[in-house]
């Protein structure tokens, strides 16, 4: 996820039963506060009224927890209870005194659990228009009851400001947060990803496969030739000046949706997505051959190679690292056979038989075969 480009719900900063506990302690608090003023015997809207509470009461009870506060089920609980105290209080005729303050306060508050401002606004709007209504019905907007009105529209702003503070605040540790991660998943000196961003990218390369198998990918293992001499001729700032060139070339290589990683030291890793065949990784490795060798100025002209295996995800593996090792096997034929080459991977070469007839024994337990 990039930086500012996802926000937490407020819900996820507290562990869902939390909010199921709050939600059925305000429920109860309203149905104990409903019931102290109906009037014995129910009359038969009464009873209607007191089903139509059950029913809200076992789905507050039962609602899975991931739609505890979406904004669909906290309007039909908030505006369900919101009708059910207007009914009563209208058909039965009923004072609307303090008992109505702490009834509507209760439903504002489970209405706050809605995470989106918008909702929480038009919810509580509609709860107090309805209120509004109320008076008007009952002819007592002359009367000291309409002071509730600006009382409770102060205490929304007050929720609202309160939602607004916390989800700005969530706002900001989660892209800290993806900060953070981001440096850490990326190499220093090059600004590439490093070996564990790498790793990660192939293992979703690997699931994705297992789930596609018309998926295709393969992986390119450089090594810079020449670059020790370098390095410890003019130094390690000369060195770093090479890498970081070399690593603004490797980008240069990079077809669409490919990406190239420092491996560690002067190696590095391609991974490229999406290759219909070893021509499309064939292709990539000239590209990165030919334009490696350009001179880099580091006080004077100095000049590397490289060495490249290539792995496809056709080769027998099971995770990223058998890839990983496939390529790198052929990358030290490729230098073996005088440098400045690549070579692809051939497992029967570049793999013991004992490690493939281990990667035939695991892949064989987990019930899927290579065509």
């Amino acid at each position: 996820m990039k930086p500012g480009t996802g926000m937490m719900d407020v819900t996820q900063m507290m562990k869902p039963t939390s909010s199921r506990v709050y939600l059925v302690l305000l429920h109860v608090m309203f149905l104990v506060l409903y019931g102290a003023h109906l009037t014995w015997p129910l009359t038969r809207l009464q009873g209607g009224l007191i089903i139509a509470l059950s029913v809200l009461t076992l789905l507050v009870l039962t609602v899975p927890r991931t739609q505890l506060s979406t904004a669909w089920f906290l309007g039909l609980l908030t505006l369900g209870n919101a009708s059910i105290l207007f009914a009563t209080t209208m058909m039965e005729m009923v004072s609307a005194g303090p008992w109505i303050l702490c009834a509507l306060m209760l439903l504002l508050a489970m209405a706050s659990y809605v995470t989106c401002l918008f909702h929480f606004a038009l919810l509580n709007g509609l709860v107090i228009g309805s209120y509004a209504w109320l008076l008007h019905h009952m002819s007592l907007l002359q009367t000291e009851n309409v002071l509730l009105l600006p009382a409770l529209l102060c205490l929304t702003l007050v929720f609202l400001s309160k939602i607004s503070l916390t989800q700005a605040e969530i706002r900001r540790l989660t892209e800290t947060e993806e900060y953070t991660r981001s440096k850490s998943l990326c190499d220093a000196l090059t600004g590439l990803p490093n070996r564990a961003q790498f790793l990660e990218r192939v293992g979703r390369a690997v699931q994705c496969q297992q789930q596609n198998r018309e998926m295709h990918f393969a992986l390119l293992f450089v090594d810079l030739d020449g670059f020790k001499p370098i390095n410890d001729r003019l130094g390690h700032k000369a060195g770093d000046a090479v890498l970081r060139q070399t690593a603004r070339v490797f980008q240069g290589c990079l077809r669409k949706g490919d990406i190239v990683a420092r491996y560690g030291g002067d190696e590095f890793t391609f991974l490229l997505n999406h290759v219909k065949g070893p021509s499309d990784a064939i292709r990539v490795a000239e590209r990165i051959l030919a334009k490696v060798q350009t001179p880099i100025d580091v006080g004077e002209p100095v000049q590397v190679g490289a060495s490249i295996g290539i792995a496809l995800s056709t080769n027998l593996h099971e995770h990223p690292e058998d890839l990983i090792r496939d390529a790198d096997g052929a990358m030290y034929r490729a230098k073996a056979q005088g440098k400045q080459c690549f070579v692809l991977s051939d497992q029967a070469a570049d793999v013991s038989t004992s490690e493939l007839k281990a990667r035939w024994k695991r892949l064989t337990h987990l019930g899927w075969n290579r065509v």
